[in-house]
């Protein structure tokens, strides 16, 4: 049965809403839900070449081509031939920047259909950013919005889909930015820039479960964007008294001691590890633009939001006061920011957040939040 609020279209090209990973377009995804929309999740950017690449949706091959209710959230994974991709090869690379339209031209009508019905497209930042002129075509009347999540130069995307991006600005309604640092990539939609903070589903936070740690101090690290390795294999030889927990960075680390390496796990089963922790590191690599990740890493937020002090590279401290900033690579600076870090256990204030249901209003009805207008 059709929503009376309308059909919302998130499409993304790594994200599915089904992956165990929990980025901020699932949340908000289940945010426009909650709000009374009918909501779709389209998934692009998967071939046969997914498996070569370790893709975190691998596990959802045989569910491909075909569409999936989940909570109350229709899923759509778009498996091709083959996809287009950004290398370390120039000559590769320079070939691939011809694949991109026609890639973005393949036929498909469950796609096709999804989108014509659409109300709102929510487009996160990514390969995904090919299919406005097609979105636009298929839907004349629907908002298309553009959701920031990531500066696409700083998680290397090809630089053909910037510039896509900036020839079809015109088919926007508006941008959407998770940080007001990504503000001058974005000069050619200056006019319509919204911010669009971190949200929390306060049920996420109910009931969560006993601490899964010993009682010696516990500095723990969820997930896997521009992970940097260099940090827990320099650091828990420096502090054996204290354990060392990283989960889902989808690298191999030799283990020390009190070092302890998991695999990618459902989101609501982090939330213990976050919580009952001492402190939280985000142990971002280098990229360009980066700064951004300081108002962006969902990471850093919840350590916010569980009162923990927060290691991270100085790039993403930002003018937060819990975070203790290092120089990526320097042994000497990452042991000072954990000594920093420790000494603030317990005096860091939680900071309150708006829910998800609230952040998706504000992306998809910007206009009715002059407040979070980006000037």
């Amino acid at each position: 049965m059709r929503s009376a609020r309308g059909r919302v279209v998130f499409l993304s090209a790594f994200q599915d809403y089904r992956t165990k990973k929990r980025a901020s377009v699932q949340q908000v995804a289940d945010g426009a839900r909650d709000l009374g929309y009918d909501v779709w999740f389209i998934s692009t950017r998967y071939s046969m070449l997914s498996r070569r690449t370790g893709d975190s949706r691998l596990f959802l091959d045989e569910k491909s081509n075909v569409v999936e209710e989940v909570n109350g959230i229709k899923c759509f994974l778009w498996k091709t031939v083959l996809h287009p991709f950004a290398s370390r090869n120039r000559i590769l690379n320079a070939i691939m920047a011809w694949m991109f339209a026609p890639y973005a031209s393949i036929p498909n009508s469950t796609f096709d259909s999804i989108i014509t019905k659409a109300e709102y497209v929510v487009v996160e930042s990514s390969v995904a950013a090919i299919f406005i002129p097609r979105i636009r075509k298929l839907s004349p009347n629907a908002k298309i919005i553009y959701y920031a999540t990531d500066r696409l130069d700083t998680v290397g995307t090809h630089p053909t889909v910037q510039r896509q991006l900036i020839s079809n600005a015109a088919l926007l309604h508006h941008v959407s930015l998770r940080s007001a640092k990504m503000a001058s990539d974005f000069q050619w939609a200056a006019d319509r820039l919204y911010l669009a903070e971190f949200g929390i589903h306060p049920q996420d936070f109910e009931g969560i479960g006993p601490s899964p740690y010993s009682s010696r101090p516990t500095v723990v690290s969820v997930g896997s964007m521009l992970f940097d390795r260099q940090f827990f294999e320099k650091m828990p030889a420096l502090f054996p008294d204290i354990d060392f927990h990283v989960i889902g960075c989808g690298e191999q680390i030799s283990t020390a001691g009190n070092l302890y390496i998991y695999d990618e796990m459902p989101f609501k089963e982090t939330l213990p590890y976050v919580k009952h922790a001492t402190v939280g590191v985000a142990p971002y690599r280098a990229a360009p633009g980066v700064e951004y990740l300081a108002d962006s890493s969902l990471k850093l937020a919840q350590y916010e939001l569980f009162g923990l002090p927060a290691i991270c590279p100085d790039f993403a401290v930002g003018n937060v006061s819990s975070r203790s900033g290092y120089t990526p690579g320097d042994a000497g600076s990452m042991h000072a920011a954990t000594l920093r870090a420790l000494s603030m256990t317990g005096a860091v204030t939680p900071r309150q957040f708006p829910t998800w249901r609230e952040v998706a209003d504000g992306i998809l009805n910007s206009d009715n939040y002059p407040k979070s207008k980006v000037v």
